[in-house]
């Protein structure tokens, strides 16, 4: 179904890359319940709806062992992606333009890990019964699946937006004048009144949230024609329909969703990861789940938090003896040995450390998962698969330069973050950056582009490194 045109061909969602899908993550969340999964630097991954596939290129371009499929609907992203994969030459990853309900009969698995990042709520009942059934299909027997999806009962706001903004762009058709409409709308309602209810205050904050979003996310995310918000427990049902049974959150936040605190069976865990829900209203889940006869371990065993590495978000940084603030604010650690052990985290990023040594300790075992699902730590199955120092010949990802080739603002590191970048010294200064040439030699040819001196591209170079964007040699 090539010859089809979607509303993505029209408008074109944002490329972008999802740290809580790579396999990588998937593999540590799975370890924390007691269960083994397959080694993500030889695994065989399925993105479903991935669009241009940056998500799965950034993957592979770090893993470059495993194997990587993505598929969508809209032509025009998976030209986009072939693209990539082109120029980069990635030999371990393919995008096909193909639909879901063709898939869900006909594609061949097995695939250890299966991503469904943006879709499931986005789409009719028979397109996400569709999308299960594939993920049922393809799945391996100790296949992780990820799912996100807009969740209630927070949701219920998003719908009442949605239909405040439907009503206003009744008879505007042009996306960008849809596009504009929206944000006015948004804007006007999202300002606060001082004679507000509660209500009117929770709808005016979600306005004001969603109006920050990207212009084309916002028409595809608010405006699309499906918005189908659901459950955790009613997702969960549906998925056990596909044999597949729920095993926690992937984002922070969702991490004690999988740990009720005592060995209860799937439907238990799901109906107190519903109250949790209820409670803080979520309106947003990353679930995973596993095939139903995995039985995780529902209780934290501080030996399995043990055989993981700790990283930490780039946003962080230590303030005083107790103090931190990231890009999620600021907040206190009274226990010198965390701190201490955060600070050196932030010091050696972007490498991460074994958590052996605390987790032996089962207050600070505790603590450490608290600290993960504040996101405040993150867990690492494996190592940074990237290089930590420039070393004699410094190289960029062939993705990385792929992307510079196409003129893309947004680069990606070997862990899976985004750089914006629009700087042209620097950008050029990275195209260089193939391995074939020494530090020196990368110095003299940008020299001779009249970009900066010797010191400048040592600098650049280490700075390079500490935010994750050099890759490893071809012959390390």
């Amino acid at each position: 179904m090539d010859d089809r045109t979607t509303s993505y061909d029209r408008v074109h969602y944002p490329s972008a890359v999802y740290r809580t899908t790579t396999p990588e993550h998937l593999a540590a969340i799975a370890r924390l319940h007691g269960l083994d999964a397959a080694d993500p630097r030889s695994a065989r991954v399925l993105e479903i709806a991935g669009g241009d596939g940056l998500n799965v290129l950034a993957m592979a371009a770090a893993y470059p062992g495993a194997q990587f499929v993505s598929f969508d609907l809209a032509a025009s992203a998976v030209a986009h992606g072939q693209a990539l994969i082109a120029s980069a030459g990635l030999a371990n990853v393919r995008i096909e333009t193909t639909d879901i309900l063709e898939a869900a009969g006909s594609m061949e698995g097995p695939f250890d890990y299966v991503i469904a990042h943006g879709l499931y709520a986005w789409v009719p009942p028979h397109v996400q019964q569709a999308t299960l059934a594939l993920i049922d299909r393809v799945l391996s027997p100790q296949g992780i699946v990820f799912i996100s999806y807009n969740a209630l009962p927070g949701g219920h706001l998003r719908m009442a937006l949605r239909d405040m903004l439907l009503f206003e762009l009744e008879g505007v058709n042009d996306p960008e004048a849809r596009i504009d409409r929206a944000i006015e709308v948004l804007n006007a309602f999202g300002q606060p009144r001082d004679d507000d209810s509660v209500s009117q205050a929770a709808l005016r904050r979600a306005a004001r949230l969603t109006v920050g979003k990207d212009r084309h996310t916002l028409f595809h995310d608010e405006l699309g024609p499906v918005y189908d918000p659901k459950a955790l427990q009613t997702v969960a049902e549906e998925a056990a329909a596909h044999n597949l049974a729920y095993l926690t959150e992937a984002q922070p936040g969702g991490l004690f969703h999988g740990f009720p605190g005592e060995q209860v069976d799937d439907r238990e865990t799901v109906r107190r990861a519903q109250r949790r829900d209820n409670d803080e209203v979520c309106f947003f889940h990353q679930s995973l789940f596993v095939r139903p006869e995995r039985h995780p371990a529902r209780v934290p065993d501080p030996a399995w938090l043990g055989t993981l590495l700790a990283g930490v978000p780039d946003s962080l940084r230590r303030t005083s003896e107790s103090e931190f603030t990231s890009s999620a604010g600021s907040f206190q650690l009274d226990d010198p040995v965390l701190a201490d052990f955060l600070e050196k985290l932030v010091r050696i990023a972007p490498a991460r450390f074994p958590l052996a040594d605390l987790a032996a300790s089962e207050d600070h075992a505790a603590a450490i998962l608290e600290l993960i699902n504040q996101g405040i730590i993150e867990p690492h199955s494996l190592p940074f698969p990237g290089a930590l120092l420039p070393g004699e010949r410094p190289v960029v990802s062939a993705l990385v330069r792929a992307l510079l080739a196409h003129e893309v603002p947004n680069l990606v590191t070997m862990d899976h973050r985004v750089v914006h970048l629009t700087d042209d010294a620097p950008r050029r200064l990275m195209a260089l950056m193939d391995g074939t040439r020494t530090a020196a030699e990368i110095a003299a040819d940008a020299r001779r582009m009249g970009l900066s001196s010797e010191i400048d591209v040592n600098l650049g170079l280490q700075q390079l490194a500490r935010v994750g964007m050099l890759a490893l040699s071809p012959d390390s």
